[in-house]
């Protein structure tokens, strides 16, 4: 199966589950090209991805080149077009089109495919949040591309997207697409709200590989020391990291509990001023960015992990955070909220608590609910379980290309 993967910046340090899904697919036999839209943050590989050729595959473009810069490369561009294909050519380029097509966004795009036979043929066009399914389907529109077009939602796309850009912004892109891929429930029922054919949506969720977040038995840890809750995630409001904060500030009976907020961001001078002004600046660990592996660690050293995401002011919210997942494997019951996906992945009293957002209080008792080792020990486990059975990376791919091949 041929698939062009259109995805924002690529490679990004906070969007590793892209990366993990392209190489689920290269591991699965898949001829793989990454048409990033955009420049990546400059994070680098990791030994697996490398090991798979992905590096090679991906097709860097700049849509966010000057506009005068993508004009003056525009008439070669289309001209090159228009020598094997003239109605490509003109669709290319044509204000009819779209904006795209006019300010020569899509001729920046499809530059980066290189050169080749026109239209580049795909079986699946695979994008990456709603965005970048709106330039494949116009690519596709536009004669430049080939392939059926899937396009996988994940939360700013249709929590905030539309409301900042319209309502109307996916509706063609809806009409084109033959899957519409939301990560979780909550998200499906926002698309169909927003004009997505109901027949054409299904969720399907993110994975991780379990073998990478093994879990570990923290049986043996001795009870009178401190107990570690670790959030991880960019440091933004909808993150809800000041709501954990304020929580701990209130667990003043429970000294023996610590906070390690794994992140950077715009927030986060403001959250360590935060800390220092609740007094529990030496309770709480802002380490900054960390690479995967020390993620990992991290997980692997904590005893529970808190979600306290909320909607933010603009709109924006979760879809269903990886991280949760990535923390269940390892075996950490979770306290989040009831936001977006989240209560998909965590079951009450099962491997975790939920509370209401910037619910300080709420979310207070929740982790104090957790003050007991054999409670965390056993909801761990079935935070494993569930990882383990819901949220599979193998699995999860070959349930995604036995959806691609049903024409």
């Amino acid at each position: 199966m041929k698939v062009l993967v259109v995805t924002g910046g690529f490679p990004l340090a906070s969007e590793t589950f892209v990366r993990a899904q392209c190489s689920g697919l290269l591991a699965a036999g898949c001829d793989v090209e990454v048409l990033a839209l955009r420049p990546g943050d400059g994070s680098d590989f990791d030994e697996q991805e490398r090991s798979l050729g992905l590096p090679a595959r991906v097709r860097a473009a700049s849509l966010d080149r000057p506009l005068a810069a993508r004009l003056l490369r525009a008439p070669l561009r289309a001209g090159r077009i228009g020598l094997q294909s003239p109605a490509a050519a003109w669709k290319s380029v044509s204000p009819w089109s779209g904006w795209r097509a006019s300010s020569g966004r899509l001729l920046e795009a499809f530059a980066a495919l290189g050169d080749g036979a026109i239209p580049r043929r795909y079986d699946i066009v695979h994008a990456q949040f709603g965005p970048s399914g709106i330039v494949a389907s116009e690519l596709r529109r536009a004669g430049l591309i080939t392939g059926r077009l899937s396009v996988a939602f994940y939360g700013y796309d249709i929590t905030r997207e539309p409301r900042l850009r319209g309502s109307a912004m996916y509706e063609r892109m809806f009409e084109d697409a033959e899957w519409i891929l939301p990560n979780s429930a909550y998200l499906a029922g926002l698309l169909r709200e927003a004009g997505a054919p109901a027949e054409k949506v299904s969720v399907h969720r993110l994975g991780i590989d379990t073998d990478r977040f093994p879990f570990c038995d923290r049986s043996g840890r001795d009870e009178s020391g401190p107990w570690r809750v670790v959030a991880v995630g960019r440091m933004v409001e909808k993150k809800g990291f000041e709501f954990l904060i304020r929580a701990i500030a209130r667990l003043g009976d429970l000294p023996n509990l610590k906070a390690t907020i794994v992140g950077d961001g715009p927030l986060r001078p403001e959250l360590a001023r935060l800390a220092e002004d609740l007094a529990v600046g030496d309770r709480i660990e802002l380490p900054g960015w960390l690479d995967h592996a020390e993620v990992g660690a991290v997980l692997s050293g904590a005893d529970c992990f808190a979600a306290p995401s909320v909607v933010a002011a603009d709109g924006d919210m979760e879809g269903l955070p990886l991280v949760v997942v990535e923390a269940m494997a390892t075996g950490l019951p979770v306290v989040g909220t009831r936001h977006s996906g989240i209560p998909e992945a965590v079951r009450p009293e099962v491997n975790g608590l939920l509370v209401e957002e910037r619910d300080v209080e709420g979310l207070a008792e929740a982790l104090r609910g957790l003050a007991s080792p054999l409670t965390r020990l056993k909801w761990g486990r079935e935070s494993r379980a569930i990882a383990e059975r819901d949220f599979s990376h193998p699995r999860l791919i070959d349930q995604l290309l036995k959806r691609w091949s049903v024409v």
